[in-house]
C-alpha cells in the first residue's frame, strides 16, 4: 500500500516539471524507411559576469582580471586559485607597479602580507616575491602608516606552530630589514626575543635561563636552523647599529662658517646651531612619553646578551672539534662548524658596537666593563683555543692519520679568523681597574702574527675581508696600543706590515684603507709609543713626494702641517731638494675632499715657512 502511495507521488512531482518544447512544427520522419534526421540547433550560453564592461584604461592580467578580482582570490578556500591570483598580481606589479600603488597600497599590503602565513610553500615565496615588488618603490614615509601591520604578521609568522611557516618568516624578515629597517629597530626588543624561541625554550623554575632544543620535524638538522636564525639574527642586529648610526650622524652634522676678521666687525655668534634646526613631528604615530619603548636601551640590551651569548657558546660546543694533545697541527672545522661561528662572530661584533653607541649616549663606559668581566674569559676559553681556524674541505673528513693533508688544502676562516682578532683586541682596551688584569702574551702574539701574516700575502681574491681588517687595525693601533706596549707586546713589525701595505700600488682597495689608519696615526698626538717605531719614522720621510702628485687629499695636507709642526727634522730634507718642483706643482695639483681649494694650496706653500719665513696668501 505504503508502496504505490510512493509511486503515485513521483508521477504527480514529475508532471510538475517544466516541459521543454521546440517552437514550431516539426514533420515526423517516414515510417518504415531507415532515415536519420541529423539536424541540430546551436544557441549561445551567455553569463552574467561576462557582460561586465571593463574600462579601457584599467590593468588587466593575462586572464583579464584587475587588482580588485586577484585581491579577492587572494582569500581562495582553494589553493590553486590563491596561487594563480598572486602570480597574476606579481606580473602586474613587476610591469605596473606605480600606477598600482599609487591607488592600492593599503590591499595590497594586507593581502600579500596575509599569505606570508598560508599552509603552501609555494604560495608562501610567490607572497613574498610579489611583498618585494610592493615595498622595493614605496619611500619610507609613504610605507610607516602600515609598518604595524607588517610587523604583525611578521610577529605571527616567527610564532607560528607550523615550522614551514616559521622557516619562511625569516626571508620575511630579510625584505623587512632591506626596506623598512629603521621602524624593525623602534620595535626590536620585542622581536629578538622571537629568535630565542625559535632555538630554545626556557628551564624550569628551578634553573633561570633557556636551553637549546631539537626540531624532530623538520627535514633539515637542528644546527642547520639554529644557522639560519643566527644569521636572521646577524642581519638584524646589524640594522639595529646602523639605523642608530644614521640617527646620530643626522643630529651632529654642523657646517662650518668662516667670519672675516674686520674693525667694523662688533661681535661673533658662538651658539650652537642645533637649537635651530627643524624637528618634524611624526602625526601617523600615537606614541607618548609614557609609553614603554620598544627599542633597545642598555638594560634591556644586557638581560638579552644574558639570554643570546649562553647558546651560542652552547652551539658552537656542538660543532667544535675535539681538541687533541697535539703541538704541531690543530683539527679544521666543518663547513658547518664555519658558517656558525661566523654568525657567532658577527653578533658579538654587532654587540659590542651598539654597547659604545648606546655608551656614547649616556658617557658612561659601565656597559662595556659588565660585558668584558662576564665574558671575555669564556670567549677565550671557547673560541681562542685553536685560533686561527681553517676549514676542511666540503664533502671530506679529516681523520687522525690525515690531518695535516686536510689543512694544506683547507680554507683559511679569514672572515671568522679577523672578527674574533677584533674582538679580542677590543677586550683588552676595556680598563677593569684590577691590577692583576694582565695580557695573555701567547695568544696576544699569536692574533698578532696571524694578522701580520695576511697582510703580507694579501691578494686581490680576499676584498671582500678587507673591513673585517681595518676594523681590527684600528682598535689595535687606536685604542690598544698603551695596554699592549705596556704588556711588552711590541707593535712595530705590524705597523711595519701595514707601511707595507700601503706602499704596495697593485692592492688599491687595501692601500686607502691603510693610509687612512695610517694618518690617523700621525694626526693622534697621543700615540706617542708608535711614534717611536724606526717603521713609522720611514712612512713619514716618504710623505713629502705625495706633494709631486696629481692629485692630493684634503686630509693627507692636514696630516703633513701636522708633521712639518711635530717632526719637522725628518722630512725637511726631501722637502729642502723638491722646493721649487712641490711649489710649482701646488698651482696645478688636483685637490680632492676641500671645501676651499685655494686655502688648501695655499697650505701646501706655507709648509716652507721654516725654511724662507715666507707666508703666502
Amino acid at each position: 500500500m505504503g508502496k504505490n502511495h510512493r509511486h503515485q507521488k513521483q508521477l504527480k512531482s514529475e508532471k510538475a516539471k517544466v516541459k521543454l518544447k521546440t517552437k514550431g512544427t516539426k514533420q515526423p520522419l517516414p515510417k518504415g524507411l531507415n532515415i536519420t534526421d541529423a539536424s541540430f540547433k546551436v544557441k549561445k550560453i551567455v553569463i552574467r559576469e561576462q557582460l561586465k564592461q571593463q574600462d579601457a584604461t584599467q590593468i588587466l592580467s593575462r586572464r583579464k582580471l584587475n587588482v580588485k578580482d586577484l585581491l579577492t582570490r587572494l582569500q581562495h578556500y582553494n589553493s590553486t586559485v590563491r596561487q594563480d591570483a598572486i602570480r597574476e598580481l606579481k606580473d602586474i606589479l613587476s610591469q605596473h607597479a606605480a600606477d598600482v600603488l599609487n591607488v592600492q597600497l593599503n590591499e595590497l599590503l594586507k593581502g600579500i602580507a596575509g599569505l606570508v602565513l598560508d599552509k603552501e610553500k609555494a604560495i608562501r615565496r610567490e607572497a613574498l616575491k610579489a611583498l618585494n615588488l610592493v615595498l622595493s618603490p614605496v619611500s619610507k614615509d609613504q610605507l610607516l602608516p602600515f609598518c604595524n601591520i607588517l610587523i604583525s604578521y611578521l610577529t605571527c609568522a616567527m610564532t607560528h606552530i607550523d615550522h614551514n611557516i616559521m622557516e619562511d618568516s625569516l626571508l620575511f624578515l630579510d625584505i623587512l630589514i632591506q626596506h623598512c629597517n629603521s621602524f624593525l629597530a623602534d620595535n626590536s626588543q620585542k622581536i629578538l626575543l622571537y629568535f630565542l624561541d625559535m632555538i630554545s625554550k626556557l628551564r624550569s623554575q628551578a634553573q633561570p635561563g633557556r636551553q637549546l632544543t631539537t626540531n624532530l620535524n623538520s627535514k633539515s638538522t637542528s644546527m642547520k636552523w639554529r644557522i639560519k636564525v643566527l644569521n636572521s639574527l646577524q642581519q638584524f642586529l646589524l640594522a639595529i647599529v646602523q639605523n642608530k648610526k644614521n640617527a646620530k650622524a643626522n643630529t651632529t652634522v654642523f657646517s662650518s662658517k668662516v667670519y672675516q676678521v674686520q674693525d667694523k666687525n662688533g661681535y661673533y655668534p658662538i651658539y650652537s646651531p642645533i637649537s635651530l634646526q627643524a624637528c618634524p613631528i611624526n602625526v601617523t604615530t600615537t606614541h607618548s612619553y609614557s609609553k614603554i619603548n620598544k627599542s633597545l636601551d642598555l638594560e634591556a640590551l644586557q638581560n638579552y646578551i644574558d639570554l643570546l651569548m649562553p647558546l651560542m657558546f652552547d652551539s658552537w660546543i656542538e660543532v667544535s672539534p675535539k681538541s687533541q694533545n697535539s703541538s704541531y697541527v690543530q683539527l679544521p672545522i666543518s663547513e658547518e662548524a664555519g658558517c656558525l661561528l661566523r654568525c657567532i662572530t658577527s653578533i658579538i661584533q654587532s654587540i659590542i658596537e651598539y654597547l659604545e653607541l648606546l655608551e656614547k649616549d649616556n658617557g658612561t663606559l659601565n656597559s662595556s666593563t659588565w660585558f668584558k668581566s662576564k665574558y671575555q674569559n669564556v670567549f677565550i676559553k671557547n673560541l681562542l683555543q685553536d685560533f686561527p681556524y681553517v676549514q676542511q674541505k666540503s664533502g671530506s673528513r679529516a681523520k687522525k692519520s690525515q690531518v695535516e693533508i686536510t689543512i694544506s688544502s683547507s680554507g683559511d676562516c679569514l672572515e671568522q679568523n679577523l672578527t674574533l682578532s677584533y674582538i679580542y683586541i677590543w677586550f683588552t682596551t676595556i680598563s677593569s681597574n684590577i691590577k692583576t688584569d694582565k695580557l695573555d702574551q701567547e695568544l696576544s702574539l699569536r692574533v698578532l702574527q696571524f694578522i701580520t701574516d695576511k697582510l703580507e700575502k694579501w691578494n686581490n681574491n680576499q676584498t671582500f675581508a678587507v673591513p673585517y681588517l681595518i676594523k681590527a687595525l684600528r682598535v689595535l693601533f687606536l685604542k690598544a696600543n698603551k695596554i699592549w706596549y705596556k704588556n711588552k707586546v711590541p707593535l712595530g713589525d705590524i705597523l711595519k706590515s701595514v707601511i707595507n701595505g700601503y706602499l704596495h700600488k697593485n692592492r688599491r682597495d687595501l692601500e686607502v684603507q691603510l693610509f687612512a689608519i695610517l694618518r690617523e696615526i700621525v694626526m693622534d698626538h697621543n700615540l706617542g709609543l708608535l711614534h717611536s717605531e724606526d717603521a713609522f719614522k720611514d712612512f713619514v720621510k716618504s710623505l713629502p713626494a705625495l706633494l709631486l702628485e696629481k692629485q692630493i687629499y684634503d686630509s693627507t695636507i692636514q696630516m703633513l702641517n701636522r708633521v712639518v709642526l711635530q717632526y719637522r727634522q725628518w722630512i725637511q730634507k726631501e722637502l729642502e731638494k723638491n722646493h721649487d718642483a712641490i711649489i710649482e706643482n701646488a698651482r696645478s695639483i688636483q685637490i680632492v675632499g676641500s671645501d676651499d681649494e685655494q686655502n688648501s694650496r695655499l697650505m701646501i706653500c706655507n709648509l716652507f715657512y721654516f725654511m724662507d719665513e715666507q707666508v703666502y696668501y
